[in-house]
């Protein structure tokens, strides 16, 4: 139990003390938040050099594309997303592409025996190469990652807290085989949480196998894992999509077993969307 103050004079103390203390984190608070600004501003002009970039002249068309997603397991622990894709053809086999992607992340923990709840919406602003070989495509790219998260009830000795910034580096690989198997992976790094992603999918199309339709149906597994120096988790399970080729437009729904540090295992589900022009 918290001592209480023997005296006026530590009353007068424990109150400077307090003061000063609530001070210093208006500061801390003030300079993330003029943080986060400037870095902000950073996202913009990467990608006003980005749009600048692949606007010069070029034999081939600028390739554009959107897609969007989310998941949610059985403790309401999720994150949603909404991303927009420029590609820009320099050869048959290379490109120059971009990505800008707001989204917004909740996710729980326990400090001591408190449970604190964490939302965090970002920003993410990427841009790098593509090379692609006849079935095979390999991506590399590197830019910002902005976030700002707010915790309930506050937790001041959080590793992550208030507005962050930091560099981000993904990678991708996507093979289609003759059999009309697919095997997709991705891998990030963030630089505002040390945290590692990667995510692994395997879908083999089940319908429209000669593309006189206009819809194929593939069916897959998927599997995810992510780290840092205070949570691991990891997830896998069936997944299926339907691809409209007209329209370039695909659904797909996934969901199964998932694992983490903080509360062990349990379900989840997502959904996930792509649109290309």
């Amino acid at each position: 139990m918290e001592r209480l103050p023997d005296n006026l004079t530590d009353w007068v103390t424990n109150d400077k003390i307090m003061i000063t203390a609530k001070g210093q984190t208006m500061r801390h608070r003030t300079l993330a938040y003029t943080k986060g600004i400037k870095f902000i501003r950073w996202h913009f002009l990467l990608a006003f050099f980005f749009l600048t970039l692949i606007c010069v002249r070029s034999s081939f068309a600028i390739e554009f594309s959107t897609f969007a997603g989310g998941e949610i397991d059985g403790r309401g622990q999720g994150f949603s997303y909404f991303g927009i894709d420029l590609t820009q053809p320099i050869t048959k086999t290379f490109a120059i592409s971009g990505r800008v992607v707001p989204n917004y992340l909740v996710y729980k923990y326990y400090s001591g025996n408190t449970e604190i709840r964490a939302t965090s919406p970002g920003l993410t602003t990427v841009a790098g190469v593509k090379f692609t070989w006849d079935k095979t495509t390999l991506g590399i790219f590197g830019g910002a990652d902005f976030r700002n998260t707010t915790l309930s009830p506050d937790d001041q000795f959080a590793s992550v807290r208030g507005a962050t910034s930091g560099g981000v580096i993904q990678g991708e690989f996507d093979h289609w085989f003759p059999t009309k198997t697919n095997l997709g992976v991705y891998g990030s790094y963030s630089g505002t949480s040390d945290f590692s992603y990667e995510k692994a999918r395997i879908k083999q199309q089940v319908s429209n196998l000669d593309y006189k339709g206009p819809t194929s149906i593939l069916v897959g597994v998927d599997q995810t894992y992510g780290r840092n120096a205070d949570f691991h988790g990891i997830t896998v399970g069936p997944m299926a999509e339907l691809y409209y080729i007209p329209w370039k437009f695909s659904i797909a729904v996934r969901g199964g077993y998932k694992h983490d540090s903080t509360f062990g295992g349990g379900g989840y589900g997502g959904l996930e969307l792509y649109k290309g022009f």
